[in-house]
């Protein structure tokens, strides 16, 4: 299998639809539990009723059993109870498949019906898609996914080469993921062509020798949730600031991808302050940060009126910084492990 990257949308996903009407027999879409679909939903149901080979139910009992018997089904999208509507391929289906939707993976309950899948002339998954766990792919060789991958934007397939840095960034200027993740290549700087990715919503960084965050990084206002590991951060610059879409911020040092001889010690860490232009991130609903060498908040913090989590354990604060008691809509806060002793 290989799997995608990113969801397939726009060009890619119409590519992709295509792709699998040519090389498939039948497509499939669920009906999940006692979910209440929205109008939407229920027309796409109505708008491929001519389409329509078979409806296939699944109970409980069913995928029970099969569990017991480790008799598990070849097709990925029967991996629980269900009414599982199987039709049969054709560019008229493809239209409403089309128009329906615009990323592979919003064929989600309520809007849409769930998981579109695609099985081939044997009945087993050609295109394998579980659309709330953002996870899916296509049943093809390693060839015709590098062909695939080379050829369509957006269509990003991960690939054994991508656990060098250099053709994994490649990839990723290419097909300009809204999800990135850069975990584990031992790398000590992000390249400034991360400014590319105007479109990207999620970025993880678990780098252990990056230092720095490139200035680049601070122009991809779409960002939503940045999640930055590493061994010893030395700034978090004042352009966090124009992050003003960020809902979930996450920093932590002393963080390692690999076995490491010297773990550094939290009072060398080189990140000791937070600039007061944080206060500008007003849709900011977590904020976490742990084990650095910050010894207080800026005031501009109690700004941040949407946050409900907010974990400032493993620092070096002296006492309790004194905002907190402004932000009203807290339901979680954790000041352990400082160098004072929190109130409950």
């Amino acid at each position: 299998m290989a799997f995608f990257y990113d969801s397939p949308r726009g060009a890619a996903y119409s590519w992709l639809i295509d792709y699998a009407m040519e090389r498939s027999a039948v497509f499939v879409l669920a009906r999940r539990g006692e979910f209440q679909l929205m109008e939407e939903a229920e027309r796409v149901f109505s708008l491929l009723e001519p389409y329509l080979i078979e409806k296939r139910k699944i109970s409980e009992h069913d995928i029970m059993k099969r569990l017991d018997e480790e008799t598990m089904h070849g097709n990925g999208i029967e991996y629980g109870a269900g009414t599982y509507y199987i039709y049969g391929c054709c560019e008229e289906a493809a239209v409403v498949l089309k128009q329906a939707a615009d990323d592979l993976f919003a064929w989600q309950h309520p809007h849409l019906p769930e998981d579109l899948n695609f099985w081939d002339q044997d009945g087993q998954d050609l295109l394998h898609n579980v659309a709330h766990e953002r996870m899916g792919g296509l049943q093809i060789g390693k060839e015709e996914a590098e062909n695939i991958s080379a050829m369509v934007p957006g269509l990003f397939l991960s690939r054994p080469e991508h656990k060098k840095f250099e053709v994994f960034w490649q990839d990723v200027l290419f097909h300009k993921p809204r999800k990135l993740e850069i975990f584990g290549f031992g790398i000590q700087e992000i390249p400034e062509s991360i400014g590319e990715l105007k479109d990207l919503k999620e970025l993880m960084l678990h780098e252990s020798y990056v230092t720095r965050l490139p200035a680049a990084l601070f122009g991809l206002t779409e960002l939503e949730d940045l999640t930055v590991y590493t061994e010893d951060l030395v700034e978090i610059p004042a352009e966090i600031g124009n992050l003003t879409k960020l809902k979930r911020l996450n920093i932590a040092c002393g963080s390692y991808h690999g076995p490491t001889d010297h773990v550094i010690r939290r009072e060398e860490e080189s990140l000791t302050r937070v600039p007061p232009e944080i206060g500008r991130l007003r849709l900011l609903e977590l904020l976490s940060m742990n084990y650095t060498g910050i010894l207080g908040l800026p005031m501009e913090m109690g700004q941040l009126q949407n946050l409900s989590f907010l974990d400032l354990s493993r620092n070096q604060f002296q006492s309790e910084p004194e905002f907190i008691e402004k932000l009203t809509g807290l339901s979680y806060v954790n000041l352990s492990d400082n160098r004072f002793n929190p109130m409950p």
